[in-house]
Order: structure tokens, then C-alpha cells, then sequence
């Protein structure tokens, strides 16, 4: 069942200003119960990942990406989203939606305790994982687009904190975590296509 999400283009924006977001971009790692609204999450997968331009048969997205090939997926563990149920979920960038997907190896709950400090996926509204497809880079850039994943892992995450900081809402990276247990729940087999970064999003605690 594929779940649309609201248009970035039809949801009101507040006005920030960019000094302030970076100024106030930064980890935070408590957030409180308060679940996340849908329109929330539409804005933080759409300057993520989210297709800003079709061109010919490339897909120019929010984040750069070299030879435009985006070599990403995202799914977002949800613990508290509005019109959600609980679970992992697979982003559809073309469609702007989201897919519920089916766990391989335990749940959502699982995730958490793959992490070092299991309590930032446990306790936030949700955990985007980004997962690489190297085959999408390597084709082109051979040995130098393993560099290149790295590089642009770091761009998507950086998009999701300033947007987070724009919202009002608490981002943490998250870097240290069991990869072959991730992978394993993920379904995915760790060299095709892996785990390469984490990052738990929710509402601040007043």
C-alpha cells in the first residue's frame, strides 16, 4: 500500500532565516512524546532525497549527487507520525510517498537495538536509515564512486539537520550500530546494497 504524502509545495511554511537554522543546527539527542505530523514528515524526506526536477531521464533532487545517480535508498523507522502505524517505511522519491515494508529479521523495534545507544531510535518520532546501492556509482566512476557514497551520505544528513533546526525539531546523527544486524532486518544483503547512516528525529523536550 503506497501512502502519499502531502505536497512540500502546498504545505505553509514558516519563515526562517538560513544564519539562524545553521546557528541552531546542532544534536539533539532527548526528545519528547509528542508525535510528528504528516506534512513535518513530507518536508524532512522531500529535502532529503525528494525529486526537485524531472530532466530527460535523469531526477535532479534537494541534495547534490554526482552524475546526478543518487545512489540512495531512505526508510524511516516511525514511532509517533500522525496517520501512521508504528513500522519501517521505504521512500518513493518519484511518487513522494511512502511503502510499509515487511522485516526480515525481527521489527521496527529491532532497529534500536542495533545502535550503540539504542534509546535515540527507541525514544524519537522517527529514524531515517540510508542505505547505499553502490552498483548506481561504481558503473560510472569505478573505484572513485565508493568515495563518492561517503560524500553524499554526509549531504543528505546535513540537509535533514537544517531542515530539522527550520522546524523546530531534534536531530541526531547516528553512526555506531551492529551493520550486519541492521542489514539483516532490512532484508538487504550488506554488499549490493548496505547501511551507510542513521539519524533520529523528534520533538524537543520544553
Amino acid at each position: 500500500k503506497i501512502i502519499t504524502l502531502p505536497s512540500p509545495a502546498d504545505i505553509p511554511k514558516d519563515p526562517v532565516l538560513l544564519w539562524d537554522t545553521l546557528d541552531e543546527r546542532q544534536s539533539i539527542r532527548d526528545y519528547s512524546d509528542e508525535e510528528l505530523q504528516k506534512w513535518e514528515l513530507s518536508l524532512l524526506v522531500h529535502y532529503t532525497q525528494g525529486v526537485r526536477e524531472k530532466k530527460n531521464a535523469s531526477h535532479l533532487r534537494t541534495v547534490p549527487s554526482a552524475g546526478a545517480l543518487h545512489p540512495f535508498e531512505t526508510r524511516i523507522v516511525i514511532n509517533r507520525v500522525s496517520g501512521f502505524d508504528p513500522g519501517i517505511y521505504r521512500y518513493l522519491p518519484l511518487d513522494h510517498a511512502l511503502v510499509k515494508e515487511v522485516c526480515h529479521s525481527g521489527d521496527h523495534e529491532s532497529v534500536a537495538k542495533t545502535c550503540k545507544r539504542p534509546g535515540l531510535v527507541s525514544e524519537s518520532a522517527v529514524t531515517f536509515i540510508w542505505t547505499a546501492v553502490p552498483e548506481r556509482m561504481i558503473w560510472k566512476f569505478g573505484s572513485r564512486g565508493w568515495r563518492y557514497l561517503f560524500i553524499e551520505a554526509g549531504h543528505i544528513c546535513q540537509n535533514l539537520y537544517i531542515v530539522a533546526a527550520g522546524l523546530n525539531l531534534g536531530c541526531c546523527a547516528i553512526g555506531s550500530y551492529n551493520e550486519n544486524d541492521l542489514n539483516c532486518i532490512l532484508g538487504i544483503d550488506g554488499e549490493s546494497e548496505f547501511c551507510i547512516y542513521l539519524a533520529a528525529v523528534g520533538k524537543k523536550k520544553a
